[in-house]
């Protein structure tokens, strides 16, 4: 399984999607997470022009204001959709895994930078996994550490260290 998550900055320049495609071709991946996408509209044909072939599903959410929108594109032969749940800060997919035979959840998250938010989008995520139990892919940005070593000058991320060790704990993530 290969997996590419990326905090793009825009990808309306064709620069940035023939950069991204690149790297999807080279590696050969099954999963892309994108943040920061800052478009409103995502059409099949420029997610086609990312994936490189007509063998991908996805799904988006748009740039709102400053939250600057998500793709999350996966390889159908790999991945079958069943459900989806997209909102402001992150995208999850219910699926199955073609190769595993198993069901699983991809979930592309991009956290608010702050702790009162990053709370509220944790205890959204921990209702979410208390539904679906299955396995669980993450990628994204929770924007928020684990520990100090991660950071040596945001004396703010430690505020919610220990909270956020307590949802990945919850969740039963690994990093």
């Amino acid at each position: 399984m290969k997996i590419v998550s990326w905090n793009i900055r825009g990808l309306g320049l064709d620069v940035k999607v023939a950069m991204v495609n690149r790297l999807v071709k080279i590696h050969r991946v099954n999963i892309c997470f994108l943040r920061e996408i800052k478009l409103e509209e995502v059409s099949g044909d420029l997610v086609r022009r990312i994936w490189g072939d007509n063998n991908f599903d996805f799904r988006f959410v748009a740039v709102v204001g400053c939250l600057g929108g998500l793709i999350t594109i996966w390889d159908k032969s790999f991945f079958l959709l069943k459900k989806d749940y997209c909102v402001n800060r992150f995208i999850v997919v219910e699926g199955y895994w073609c190769s595993k035979g198993w069901e699983g959840v991809l979930i592309n998250v991009y956290a608010p930078n702050m702790l009162r938010d990053q709370k509220i989008l944790w205890e959204e995520m921990i209702e979410i996994q208390k539904q679906l139990t299955k396995h669980w892919i993450v990628g994204g940005s929770f924007n928020a550490i684990r520990n100090k070593s991660e950071k040596s000058s945001c004396m703010g991320l430690l505020r919610g260290l220990k909270d956020f060790e307590s949802f990945i704990e919850k969740c039963k993530l690994v990093d």
